[in-house]
């Protein structure tokens, strides 16, 4: 006898994952693989950091839960973050401090919404946005973007979509174009979602990783949206699994009872090295000119070997790349890269089902000198 697994858990295999998998299987086996496929920095946290959290477990080894939302020391951090960065003033019982920022997405699909309500997502895009909606039991309407708007929503095309939503995603600087949304549009897309009724939820995961003019919030337009961000990225805090998101007033009981039902509280090590963190950021900033340093190889490089339609990357450590004249199946022409030419990227069809077919993701937060192989590798590949 069978018995019954959830359709809402029937949902699509992240590629990104699965060439992981083999990538790692690969390098197991004594493969040289140039890794381009995973948004990991090469980078950890700081010594300091380490060394702080160090000693914390030494004062305190029980490490016991603290409130759902987290140590109000924290969140008072990230308000006063907000102040000194972006000029935004709000009291830290607006910031909720999560499980890694997925698990604050959960959360702010949940607050927000209910069954059979229209999320918009912009492709291409994060593909658990997608995910998560659907398991949700709400309904994803995406509206296409395309290389003429930086891959990025403008208020004409929220117009065009034909669907009254409920809500809408954005995320700037994107995963996975690396492209930005310029801060008088954002306001624009700010005022367009308040007086049409819409939630905004802005992923701002990577924030501080620009390249050009620095990352505008939405919380400066508007105390409506919901606003995401991780240390996972710029303070490359990715296996620490924490997150954070600013809250409108009304949302905030909410979030805390499925905090406290979901996930009882954020991991309080991880809390400890977030606080120090803020402290160090000209390391941090550090890590952020390398990235820069080999966003700059790959520009200069990658048309070589036949990738000249790239994104307009500014920001994460993200392009994508059109390579609809090298293949109309980037699936098999990933795995084909990986096995012939020993280099990793993510197909597009993880980003966009409609159209990746013809898309790769090129991450390049690894360390510099193999970012020049592999594109070394990939011009010889494609000769």
């Amino acid at each position: 006898m069978t018995l019954k697994a959830s359709k809402r858990s029937d949902i699509p295999m992240f590629r990104a994952l699965d060439i992981l998998r083999e990538a790692n299987k690969r390098a197991a086996d004594g493969e040289n693989i140039m890794r381009l496929e995973a948004g990991l920095p090469c980078f950890g946290v700081p010594q300091p950091v380490l060394d702080y959290a160090k000693q914390v477990i030494d004062s305190d080894p029980r490490q016991t839960y603290t409130e759902s939302l987290g140590m109000s020391l924290v969140r008072d951090r990230i308000s006063l973050y907000y102040r000194d960065r972006y000029g935004v003033d709000f009291d830290y019982s607006r910031v909720a401090l999560t499980a890694g920022s997925s698990g604050g997405l959960s959360m702010a699909f949940m607050s927000a919404f209910d069954v059979g309500d229209k999320v918009a997502i912009c492709t291409p895009t994060y593909p658990p946005y997608r995910n998560i909606i659907n398991s949700l039991g709400l309904q994803v309407v995406e509206i296409q973007t395309s290389a003429e708007t930086d891959y990025q929503p403008t208020v004409e095309l929220l117009e065009q979509c034909g669907e009254k939503l409920d809500g809408l995603v954005i995320c700037s600087p994107s995963n996975p174009t690396g492209t930005m949304i310029a801060e008088d549009e954002l306001e624009r897309i700010c005022n367009w979602c308040d007086t049409n009724g819409v939630r905004l939820i802005s992923d701002e995961a990577y924030h501080n990783i620009t390249y050009e003019e620095p990352a505008q919030t939405v919380a400066k337009f508007t105390d409506n949206a919901i606003v995401l961000n991780t240390f996972s990225k710029y303070f490359a805090m990715t296996g620490w699994r924490l997150g954070w998101m600013i809250l409108p007033e009304e949302l905030i009981d909410r979030v805390k009872r499925l905090a406290e039902s979901y996930f009882v509280s954020p991991p309080t090590i991880s809390q400890h090295l977030a606080y120090k963190s803020f402290d160090h950021m000209d390391v941090l900033d550090g890590y952020v000119a390398y990235y820069k340093k080999n966003l700059d190889i790959l520009k200069a490089e990658l048309p070589k070997a036949g990738f000249d339609k790239l994104s307009n990357a500014k920001g994460a450590f993200y392009v994508y790349a059109d390579v609809h004249h090298l293949t109309n199946d980037t699936e098999d022409f990933c795995r084909r890269m990986l096995g012939e030419a020993k280099v990793s990227m993510t197909p597009g069809l993880d980003f966009d089902v409609s159209r990746g077919h013809t898309t790769v993701r090129i991450c390049y937060a690894d360390d510099t000198d193999d970012i020049a192989e592999a594109c070394r590798r990939l011009q010889e590949w494609q000769k």
